[in-house]
Formats: structure tokens, C-alpha cells, sequence
């Protein structure tokens, strides 16, 4: 028992790195997921590949401060994603039941945004 000039032991321990991100589900609701990492390359390493799993999941990101302040308000580019590599708008495609979103680099090779590259 802690006495008035002790403090109590605390047991909780927060992790030392996290990320938080919000999204909207194709059903219009926006998320928010927190991840914790041990270190800045564990967490970096964990975001990519939470980016990826929502970009392929038809999730988008939630752009609250670009539509508060005027930008982006068209729907082409509300309906786009934007590559978390290159930074740069992708396209939606669809073949087969499936959807995912790509771009071209200046390599001329297809990207999906997935730090992996897989």
C-alpha cells in the first residue's frame, strides 16, 4: 500500500513509437487505427503494411483538413487514392470481381503503393 510521500508502482507501459490514421469504409464510415511499434523503423514498417491492406481493401483515407479548407472537393479526386511511395494520385481498376488501385512510374512499371512491392 502506497503511504502519502510514496507514489504507487505503475505497471502500464506505453509503447515507445505510434501512428494513427483515419479512414473511410466503402460503406461511408470513418475509422480511425492506432498502431505501436518498439522503435521508428518497427512502426514505419507496421504503417505500410496497414496502408496497404486499406488501399487494396477499397478503404480511402479520411482527407478532413482538405475538404475543410477547399481542396480536392471534386469527385474524381475524392474517389482517387493517393500513392503513400510516390505520393501521386492512383487509379481504380476493376477485373474479375476485384478492384485495386495503381499507377505508373516514371519507370514505366505499375505500382500499387505497397512499400513491399508486393
Amino acid at each position: 500500500m502506497a503511504t502519502p510521500n510514496t507514489k504507487p508502482e505503475s505497471t502500464f507501459v506505453e509503447a515507445p513509437a505510434s501512428w494513427n490514421t483515419r479512414y473511410v469504409t466503402r460503406e461511408g464510415f470513418t475509422c480511425q487505427i492506432t498502431i505501436r511499434g518498439e522503435s521508428g523503423k518497427d512502426l514505419l514498417e507496421k504503417a505500410g503494411i496497414a496502408l496497404s491492406y486499406l488501399l487494396e481493401h477499397g478503404y480511402t483515407p479520411e482527407r478532413s483538413h482538405q475538404r475543410h479548407h477547399g481542396r480536392n472537393n471534386n469527385k474524381s479526386q475524392r474517389d482517387g487514392r493517393i500513392c503513400p511511395i510516390h505520393q501521386c494520385q492512383m487509379k481504380r481498376f476493376e477485373k474479375d470481381g476485384n478492384a485495386w488501385f495503381s499507377h505508373k512510374t516514371d519507370d514505366g512499371n505499375w505500382c500499387r503503393g505497397n512499400p513491399k512491392g508486393s
